[in-house]
Protein backbone atom coordinates (compact mmCIF):
# COMPACT_ATOMS: atom_id res chain seq x y z
CA UNK A 1 0.00 0.00 0.00
CA UNK A 2 1.56 3.41 -0.66
CA UNK A 3 2.47 6.20 2.05
CA UNK A 4 -0.54 8.01 0.56
CA UNK A 5 -2.85 5.38 1.40
CA UNK A 6 -1.66 4.58 4.82
CA UNK A 7 -1.97 7.77 5.38
CA UNK A 8 -5.84 7.81 3.90
CA UNK A 9 -6.72 4.91 6.46
CA UNK A 10 -5.11 5.87 9.14
CA UNK A 11 -6.97 9.07 9.13
CA UNK A 12 -10.20 7.66 8.05
CA UNK A 13 -9.79 5.25 10.90
CA UNK A 14 -9.79 8.33 13.12
CA UNK A 15 -12.66 9.57 12.32
CA UNK A 16 -14.80 6.56 12.81
CA UNK A 17 -13.36 6.09 16.33
CA UNK A 18 -14.67 9.82 16.92
CA UNK A 19 -18.10 9.39 15.10
CA UNK A 20 -18.69 5.93 17.31
CA UNK A 21 -17.64 7.95 20.71
CA UNK A 22 -19.77 10.67 19.88
CA UNK A 23 -22.45 8.14 18.80
CA UNK A 24 -21.98 6.16 22.16
CA UNK A 25 -22.25 9.81 23.75
CA UNK A 26 -19.43 8.45 26.20
CA UNK A 27 -16.09 10.72 26.55
CA UNK A 28 -12.88 9.13 25.90
CA UNK A 29 -9.37 10.52 26.88
CA UNK A 30 -7.73 12.12 23.97
CA UNK A 31 -4.60 9.67 25.25
CA UNK A 32 -6.57 6.33 23.89
CA UNK A 33 -7.77 8.57 21.05
CA UNK A 34 -3.97 8.98 19.82
CA UNK A 35 -3.04 5.36 20.76
CA UNK A 36 -5.73 4.37 18.48
CA UNK A 37 -4.31 6.09 15.64
CA UNK A 38 -0.98 4.51 14.04
CA UNK A 39 1.80 6.13 14.41
CA UNK A 40 0.54 8.82 16.38
CA UNK A 41 2.25 9.57 19.70
CA UNK A 42 -0.04 9.30 23.19
CA UNK A 43 -0.81 12.01 25.15
CA UNK A 44 -1.22 11.51 28.98
CA UNK A 45 -2.54 14.12 31.41
CA UNK A 46 -0.48 15.38 34.68
CA UNK A 47 -2.76 16.25 37.38
CA UNK A 48 -0.83 18.28 39.83
CA UNK A 49 -2.62 18.96 43.83
CA UNK A 50 -0.38 21.50 45.43
CA UNK A 51 -0.98 22.03 49.38
CA UNK A 52 0.45 24.32 51.84
CA UNK A 53 0.50 24.14 55.27
CA UNK A 54 0.67 26.77 57.52
CA UNK A 55 2.67 27.31 60.99
CA UNK A 56 -0.95 26.64 62.64
CA UNK A 57 -0.69 23.09 60.83
CA UNK A 58 -3.88 23.47 58.51
CA UNK A 59 -3.67 21.98 54.90
CA UNK A 60 -4.69 24.49 52.43
CA UNK A 61 -4.82 24.42 48.48
CA UNK A 62 -2.41 26.52 46.94
CA UNK A 63 -3.93 28.79 44.30
CA UNK A 64 -2.22 30.07 42.21
CA UNK A 65 1.11 28.14 42.18
CA UNK A 66 2.80 27.53 38.95
CA UNK A 67 3.63 23.96 37.72
CA UNK A 68 6.25 24.26 35.17
CA UNK A 69 6.85 20.26 33.33
CA UNK A 70 9.36 20.61 30.76
CA UNK A 71 8.07 23.36 28.10
CA UNK A 72 4.34 23.28 29.64
CA UNK A 73 3.52 25.77 32.24
CA UNK A 74 -0.34 26.25 34.08
CA UNK A 75 -1.32 27.54 37.53
CA UNK A 76 -3.01 25.64 40.02
CA UNK A 77 -7.17 26.58 40.45
CA UNK A 78 -8.98 27.55 43.10
CA UNK A 79 -8.67 23.79 44.65
CA UNK A 80 -5.01 23.64 44.36
CA UNK A 81 -4.86 21.74 41.41
CA UNK A 82 -2.93 22.19 37.87
CA UNK A 83 -3.26 19.82 34.71
CA UNK A 84 -1.20 19.12 32.17
CA UNK A 85 -1.26 17.18 29.37
CA UNK A 86 2.13 15.70 27.96
CA UNK A 87 3.61 13.32 25.53
CA UNK A 88 5.38 10.31 26.90
CA UNK A 89 9.63 11.12 28.10
CA UNK A 90 11.53 12.87 31.07
CA UNK A 91 11.04 16.02 31.68
CA UNK A 92 12.58 18.62 34.55
CA UNK A 93 9.46 19.72 36.90
CA UNK A 94 9.08 22.82 38.77
CA UNK A 95 6.23 23.84 41.39
CA UNK A 96 6.74 26.79 42.90
CA UNK A 97 4.15 27.66 46.21
CA UNK A 98 2.04 30.98 45.34
CA UNK A 99 3.65 32.06 48.69
CA UNK A 100 7.04 33.80 47.38
CA UNK A 101 9.05 33.12 50.29
CA UNK A 102 9.13 29.73 49.89
CA UNK A 103 11.68 27.78 47.58
CA UNK A 104 10.05 25.98 44.92
CA UNK A 105 10.17 21.50 44.26
CA UNK A 106 12.27 20.89 41.49
CA UNK A 107 12.32 16.79 40.31
CA UNK A 108 13.09 15.05 37.22
CA UNK A 109 9.62 13.23 36.09
CA UNK A 110 9.30 10.35 33.68
CA UNK A 111 5.99 10.52 31.82
CA UNK A 112 4.75 6.64 30.27
CA UNK A 113 1.11 6.79 31.62
CA UNK A 114 -1.58 9.19 33.38
CA UNK A 115 -0.05 10.37 36.63
CA UNK A 116 -0.40 12.17 39.94
CA UNK A 117 1.95 14.38 41.69
CA UNK A 118 0.90 15.74 45.25
CA UNK A 119 3.22 18.09 47.06
CA UNK A 120 3.19 19.96 50.09
CA UNK A 121 4.92 23.16 51.23
CA UNK A 122 4.40 22.98 54.94
CA UNK A 123 5.97 26.39 56.95
CA UNK A 124 7.17 24.96 60.64
CA UNK A 125 8.76 26.89 63.71
CA UNK A 126 12.22 24.81 64.39
CA UNK A 127 12.29 25.88 68.39
CA UNK A 128 15.84 25.49 69.79
CA UNK A 129 16.73 22.26 72.05
CA UNK A 130 19.61 24.72 74.29
CA UNK A 131 21.33 28.23 73.40
CA UNK A 132 24.79 29.37 74.22
CA UNK A 133 25.32 32.91 74.26
CA UNK A 134 28.97 34.82 74.57
CA UNK A 135 28.72 38.45 74.52
CA UNK A 136 31.27 41.22 74.01
CA UNK A 137 31.29 45.15 73.86
CA UNK A 138 28.01 45.58 70.51
CA UNK A 139 27.50 42.13 69.79
CA UNK A 140 26.98 38.58 70.84
CA UNK A 141 27.34 35.06 69.42
CA UNK A 142 24.48 32.69 70.01
CA UNK A 143 24.99 29.29 69.32
CA UNK A 144 21.60 27.61 68.67
CA UNK A 145 21.53 23.51 69.12
CA UNK A 146 18.84 22.42 67.37
CA UNK A 147 16.66 18.45 65.74
CA UNK A 148 15.38 18.84 62.10
CA UNK A 149 12.23 16.35 61.88
CA UNK A 150 11.86 14.04 58.59
CA UNK A 151 10.83 15.51 55.11
CA UNK A 152 11.22 15.26 52.03
CA UNK A 153 13.46 18.59 51.51
CA UNK A 154 14.26 21.48 54.19
CA UNK A 155 15.29 24.90 54.36
CA UNK A 156 16.00 27.48 56.79
CA UNK A 157 15.27 31.18 57.02
CA UNK A 158 16.87 33.89 59.15
CA UNK A 159 15.94 32.86 63.07
CA UNK A 160 13.56 34.60 65.49
CA UNK A 161 15.10 35.56 68.65
CA UNK A 162 13.75 36.67 71.15
CA UNK A 163 15.07 37.83 74.57
CA UNK A 164 16.41 40.17 77.11
CA UNK A 165 19.52 43.44 77.04
CA UNK A 166 22.06 43.05 79.55
CA UNK A 167 19.83 46.06 81.48
CA UNK A 168 16.87 44.10 81.53
CA UNK A 169 15.22 45.27 78.20
CA UNK A 170 13.23 43.00 75.71
CA UNK A 171 14.59 42.29 72.28
CA UNK A 172 12.87 40.71 69.70
CA UNK A 173 14.68 39.97 66.19
CA UNK A 174 12.71 38.88 63.57
CA UNK A 175 12.44 39.24 59.77
CA UNK A 176 9.16 39.54 58.15
CA UNK A 177 5.55 40.15 60.25
CA UNK A 178 5.35 36.64 61.61
CA UNK A 179 9.27 35.61 62.04
CA UNK A 180 9.33 34.23 58.13
CA UNK A 181 11.45 35.46 55.49
CA UNK A 182 12.85 33.85 52.10
CA UNK A 183 13.95 30.64 52.95
CA UNK A 184 17.49 29.57 51.34
CA UNK A 185 19.70 27.21 53.13
CA UNK A 186 18.93 23.81 52.67
CA UNK A 187 19.72 21.26 55.92
CA UNK A 188 18.95 17.57 56.50
CA UNK A 189 17.15 15.64 58.99
CA UNK A 190 18.69 15.31 62.68
CA UNK A 191 20.91 17.05 64.82
CA UNK A 192 21.98 20.62 63.87
CA UNK A 193 24.02 23.13 65.23
CA UNK A 194 23.41 26.81 64.24
CA UNK A 195 26.37 29.93 64.94
CA UNK A 196 25.16 33.42 64.51
CA UNK A 197 26.62 36.48 65.03
CA UNK A 198 24.24 39.54 66.17
CA UNK A 199 25.11 43.45 66.63
CA UNK A 200 23.51 43.56 69.80
CA UNK A 201 24.06 42.82 72.81
CA UNK A 202 21.98 39.71 74.55
CA UNK A 203 21.95 39.06 77.81
CA UNK A 204 19.64 35.86 77.75
CA UNK A 205 17.55 34.36 75.02
CA UNK A 206 13.93 33.38 75.49
CA UNK A 207 13.69 29.92 73.99
CA UNK A 208 9.83 29.72 74.47
CA UNK A 209 9.69 32.14 71.47
CA UNK A 210 12.81 32.12 69.80
CA UNK A 211 12.71 29.72 66.54
CA UNK A 212 14.66 28.85 62.99
CA UNK A 213 11.39 28.86 60.43
CA UNK A 214 12.08 26.12 58.62
CA UNK A 215 10.35 24.57 55.14
CA UNK A 216 9.87 21.42 54.36
CA UNK A 217 8.88 19.99 51.14
CA UNK A 218 7.45 16.84 50.72
CA UNK A 219 5.94 15.09 47.32
CA UNK A 220 4.76 11.78 46.15
CA UNK A 221 3.99 10.57 42.81
CA UNK A 222 0.91 8.20 42.13
CA UNK A 223 -0.19 6.62 38.30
Amino acid sequence: MRASGRILLAASLALLIIAFTLYQGVSAPFSSLSAAMPGAVPIYELTVNVQLVGVDGVARPDTGALVTVGLHSTRTDSNGVARLQVAPGKYSAFVKSSDSRLLPLTLELTVEGNISLNAQFRLVRLYPDSVELESRSGTTGIRMHLTAPEGDRLFISYPQITGLTPSGSPIKMARGPDGFSNFFQRISPGPLVLDLNVEREIAAIDVSSTFVPLQIIDWQISA
